[in-house]
């Protein structure tokens, strides 16, 4: 996705774009930019640099350690300085393996330079030459974490480049300027580093640090950052986790985000295990262990008792292995909340054995003995009695709800304090409810494997969910968790079908970890509702495994349980409504196929479409919910809504018209009980007049919703923020 929004950018650049990679690079990995560029009626095609370059087209020149003798006599007209750790620029230096350096010469704007430390920082910083335009020759970018220093060049009185100062933002510059501002705080064994606005969290966490520090002499100083909130911690850290700990030689460091929701704390597992570790330099190689043996120190991980988490994520179907946990922690599929929980689980019950001797000597033994002695503990850790959550009703009323989607940015992420506005705004639409979408990966639809994890801050992570629900429950909002499957090229996610047997096993085994792992936050966020699936039409005949999804799930969270199943047509051929609280639906049925229907026959035409669900509803007697809807802004929305990309021509007026249609329509049924609207961003962006996307902010759909919601709080006025 993000990929194709920056291709889009060069649109009416060029018809051709040619990336030069380096001898030895394999090719690969551009197959969907490719897929994309031909799509939209353009080439883009990928060279060596020994071919000559084609006339007239955009050339992007590719590079990293051992710089080419071609690339390196291109940046000898650029003010960098190659080094043998990276690169200088405007007197900076730049060493990590992450940073890189992107150059467009002010005279020959068809040429950019892309210099990384690393192939993958290279390939990273060139993305972003395709949101650039014609417009801005001569422009540079150097990239170091998640900020940036950008500005143009021009030529200076001395014949060569200098720096535009007029055009310069430097976000680096910012964060050295941050902790310039730093107070030094020394509390016992630890180094607390903080401003002034952040003494009150030190006050809060000093003590917390200490209760779990050993008072062995000779330990070494633990420091500890506080950050004012996830963003500044993002992109000062490039994690926009709650904390996090890492370890230079034998000197521990904290970073903390002091604005994190109070529940679940995922703090104090964190401070725990960096007093640990500090008298145990055995445990400091084995970060998942570690973290464990904080959260044992602490008692609860996720909102959880970690006596019972090892016997909770086995009755689930979901628990790791020893080897997992020992040798997995950068794994997109396996869950770090369950790896974390069932370890901290094994440890107690190796606690409960022999007491803290019996932990040290597992602290001290060799990888082989480890496994052999977390073995027993796993065993042993699954004697312990589970309590599933106590099961909640339905939110009371009409679900007045929007599909909330995050931004791929660090300032307009869930847990950025932008999306607490944009959710303020919302909340003045007569929105009471968002759904929060965390997206998995799979490769094709016939690959059994699923990757979830998201770490990066610009993705849809844990502690972004997390925010979006503790944010949206102070506006006095609910909030569904709603996760969704991503499949490579863009292909249907209703197309996932499995080939035999064992595929299929290995699929829901996969799928059910995913499931799990975000029922366990939406839980411990407090969400009000979970989507245990969304628009996986070739697996819904597969009934027996969609229960024991369904149960493992009930295992993880009390939320009310629904499944969103493809257009109200596809409601009646799912046979597991009745293991669910609601019968879900992502409502994209034609409304009619005439595209100049009149308002009536749009209001007809939703009565039709909604038949199957009134039905079903009455059968079953479970309400519905329309877990997504939605009209792209285009001529005659109505005749195909799922359908952004045609090639109607632009008339936002035609989605609200949809809209109102489907409340006039519906807004008496008693089976109806919410909607979702799909959607709007977490960065609060408006639509651009050329966007052919669902965001309805700022456009007349958005009017329609809020006055169709309004109608459902009886006309009150909109709430106070």
């Amino acid at each position: 996705m993000l990929v194709s929004l920056c291709l889009l950018a060069l649109f009416g650049l060029s018809n051709h774009v040619t990336i030069v990679l380096p001898d030895g690079w394999e090719a690969t990995g551009f197959e969907r930019w490719s897929a994309f560029a031909r799509r939209e009626g353009f080439e883009m095609r990928i060279a060596r640099e020994a071919e000559p370059p084609r006339a007239g087209g955009k050339t992007v020149w590719l590079g990293a350690p051992p710089v080419s003798d071609a690339l390196r006599k291109r940046l000898a007209a650029f003010p960098v300085t190659l080094e043998a750790s990276g690169f200088t620029f405007d007197g900076r230096s730049y060493p990590a393996p992450g940073d890189a350096l992107v150059l467009n010469h002010p005279e020959r704007p068809s040429e950019t330079l892309v210099l990384g430390n690393s192939r993958d920082a290279a390939l990273r910083l060139a993305r972003w030459i395709f949101r650039e335009r014609e417009g801005a020759p001569g422009r540079f970018r150097a990239l170091s974490g998640e900020l940036a220093k950008e500005g143009r060049f021009r030529r200076a009185p001395s014949g060569g480049l200098e720096i535009d100062r007029g055009t310069e933002r430097d976000s680096i510059a910012e964060r050295e300027r941050f902790f310039s501002t730093l107070n030094d705080v020394r509390r016992g064994a630890a180094l607390w580093r903080f401003r002034d606005s952040e003494r009150r969290a030190f006050e809060r966490w000093g003590p917390v640090f200490d209760r779990f520090l050993t008072t062995r002499a000779g330990l070494p100083v633990v420091t500890v950052s506080l950050y004012p909130d996830a963003v500044v911690k993002a992109m000062y850290t490039g994690s926009s986790r709650p904390a996090d700990l890492a370890w230079e030689g034998e000197r521990a460091r904290v970073d903390i985000d002091v604005s994190a929701p109070v529940e679940p704390d995922r703090v104090s597992p964190v401070l725990a295990a960096a007093a640990i570790g500090s008298g145990e330099p055995g445990l400091r190689g084995r970060p998942t262990l570690l973290l464990a043996a904080g959260a044992r120190a602490v008692g609860r991980w996720w909102g959880r008792d970690v006596a019972s988490f090892a016997a909770f994520l086995e009755r689930a179907g979901v628990q790791p292995t020893v080897s997992e946990v020992l040798t997995g922690m950068e794994r997109d599929d396996l869950s770090p909340i369950a790896a974390v929980g069932a370890a901290a689980a094994w440890l107690d019950a190796g606690f409960r054995e022999g007491g803290s001797a019996a932990l040290g000597r597992a602290w001290e033994a060799s990888d082989p003995d480890l496994a052999t002695i977390l073995d027993r503990w796993r065993r042993a850790a699954q004697d312990v009695p589970v309590e599933a959550p106590r099961r909640r009703p339905l939110p009371a009323g009409f679900l007045r709800g929007v599909s909330y989607a995050m931004a791929n940015s660090v300032e307009g992420s869930y847990a950025s304090p932008r999306s607490l506005e944009t959710l303020r705004r919302l909340s003045a639409m007569f929105v009471d409810s968002i759904a929060v979408m965390p997206y998995a990966f799979s490769r094709t639809a016939r690959t059994a494997a699923i990757g979830f994890v998201h770490r990066n801050a610009r993705g849809e992570t844990d502690e972004g969910t997390v925010r979006a629900v503790s944010d949206a429950r102070s506006l006095a909002m609910t909030a569904m968790v709603k996760p969704h499957i991503w499949i490579g090229g863009g292909d249907f996610v209703g197309t996932v079908a499995m080939t035999s047997p064992a595929q299929w096993a290995a699929w829901f085994r996969a799928y059910r970890r995913f499931a799990v792992h975000h029922a366990i936050v939406a839980e411990a966020s407090g969400a009000a509702l979970f989507c245990v699936g969304t628009e996986l039409s070739g697996t819904e005949l597969r009934e027996r495994e969609w229960r024991e999804t369904i149960a493992a799930v009930r295992l993880a969270t009390g939320a009310p349980l629904l499944y969103a199943t493809n257009w109200a047509s596809g409601a009646p051929r799912v046979r597991f409504w009745d293991a669910l609280d609601a019968i879900g639906v992502d409502f994209y049925d034609p409304l009619s196929a005439d595209p100049a229907a009149s308002d009536a026959e749009l209001v007809r035409g939703a009565r039709r479409a909604a038949e199957p669900l009134a039905r079903l509803s009455a059968a079953l007697r479970k309400p519905v919910v329309f877990a997504e809807a939605g009209y792209p802004p285009t001529r005659s929305a109505w005749t195909a809504p799922h359908d952004e990309d045609s090639a109607r021509a632009m008339l936002p007026g035609d989605a609200a018209r949809s809209v109102r249609a489907v409340f006039a329509a519906l807004g008496r049924e008693k089976w109806w009980k919410g909607v979702y609207w799909w959607k709007a961003f977490s960065d609060g962006r408006d639509a651009s007049d050329g966007d052919r996307g669902f965001n309805f902010l700022g456009r007349p759909a958005g009017d329609a919703i809020a006055a169709g919601f309004r109608v459902f709080t009886g006309g009150a006025a909109a709430p106070a923020r």
